[in-house]
């Protein structure tokens, strides 16, 4: 029980150890507030988040949250990548830390810290009714409509709004998912097409139809820790201990270290937000550039379908979605996981997003 208590201070800890561990990048936690207006679907289990339903089976969310997130910029860079930003979106029972988890063994799991390597800011943010974001009581307000209705508020407000004294707003805005958070992004694009305020987006751990493995038990998170989410709504959900299914079958592909804090800073989702993952099989008219990046490991996505080792028929397949989008890629990592970033493997794929961000924001 102690665990779940210490992880939430962890949470906090950790962008000390990483601004430490990376002497030309400066990173502050802070808050950004969104006002939220959206539809969702009175039935929280609805596939399509409401989609596909009439209006009297909808109800209004409006409500005004805080969402968390740690702003990482290089100490130095050139003017033109100074007016880029990455918003950076963790998948279902994580939190920002993804993108930089303070476990090293001679490797850089840290995407933040790799961008700033390159010159490049990035803004990770932990969804709404996670980790330091608002929560709100119902579960149920937490829905694919809500959560991509905060990320777009967020990329409009920090092109108009400086997000610190001293730093001007962005020109450009690419969108970085994982897994769901990837989900959340192209949610977003579906509902909003050509107004979607993004420059680009790059949704790694996504393809358009995704198969949990019967390894990811999905429980009410109040009766995993009743001391750190005992007061939660049963709607909010987390993981049992084994995570193994979001690293490559492989154990020597990844370090037991990883597998270990993986488990210790899990976090939660909603119902909801599991279960609206089938809405990335709707058409998007998103004009914008877009890239998908799976493992070629991926217990989730890949290996059990087998359906990445034909990467010009996965590419058909996946960028008939995306109809409207100004170039389409989809790129497997040969030997990565689901989790992408936590393996060793992890600079392969830091590389391509790089590469991608580059070429989205002409730079």
């Amino acid at each position: 029980m102690l665990l779940g208590t210490l992880s939430v201070l962890f949470h906090v800890l950790c962008i000390y150890v990483h601004v430490v561990s990376a002497a030309t990048c400066s990173c502050s936690p802070l808050f950004v507030p969104v006002h939220v207006d959206v539809l969702v679907p009175k039935d929280p289990m609805d596939v399509f988040a409401g989609l596909k339903s009439n209006l009297s089976s909808l109800r209004r969310v409006d409500d005004t949250y805080d969402i968390y997130g740690v702003f990482c910029r290089p100490d130095t860079m050139p003017p033109k990548k100074a007016g880029v930003l990455q918003l950076l979106v963790h998948g279902l029972t994580y939190t920002s830390q993804y993108w930089s988890p303070p476990v090293e063994e001679f490797r850089n799991y840290s995407y933040a810290a790799f961008s700033c390597d390159h010159g490049l800011s990035t803004l990770a943010i932990d969804w709404l009714g996670v980790g330091l974001s608002s929560r709100p009581i119902n579960a149920s307000d937490v829905q694919f409509p809500t959560g991509a209705a905060a990320l777009s508020q967020i990329a409009r407000h920090l092109k108009k709004s400086s997000i610190l004294p001293g730093v001007s707003p962005f020109r450009k805005i690419i969108g970085i998912g994982h897994s769901v958070g990837s989900s959340l992004l192209n949610f977003g694009a579906i509902v909003e097409g050509a107004r979607f305020p993004f420059d680009g987006l790059i949704l790694t751990g996504s393809l358009s139809v995704m198969v949990p493995p019967p390894s990811i038990v999905r429980l009410s998170a109040r009766d995993v820790d009743p001391l750190r989410w005992g007061a939660l709504d049963p709607g909010y959900i987390t993981t049992t201990s084994d995570r193994t299914a979001f690293y490559p079958a492989n154990p020597n592909a990844f370090s037991p270290r990883m597998l270990i804090f993986d488990d210790f800073t899990k976090d939660v989702g909603s119902v909801s937000t599991f279960q609206q993952a089938p809405t990335t099989t709707l058409t998007t008219r998103y004009t914008g550039p877009v890239s998908k990046v799976v493992g070629s490991e991926d217990q989730i996505l890949c290996v059990q379908t087998g359906r990445c080792a034909d990467i010009a028929a996965l590419t058909a397949t996946e960028q008939g979605l995306w109809p409207a989008a100004q170039s389409f890629e989809v790129v497997v990592a040969q030997g990565s996981g689901h989790d992408l970033n936590l393996d060793f493997l992890a600079q392969g794929p830091f590389n391509t997003f790089i590469r991608l961000v580059y070429q989205f924001a002409g730079l």
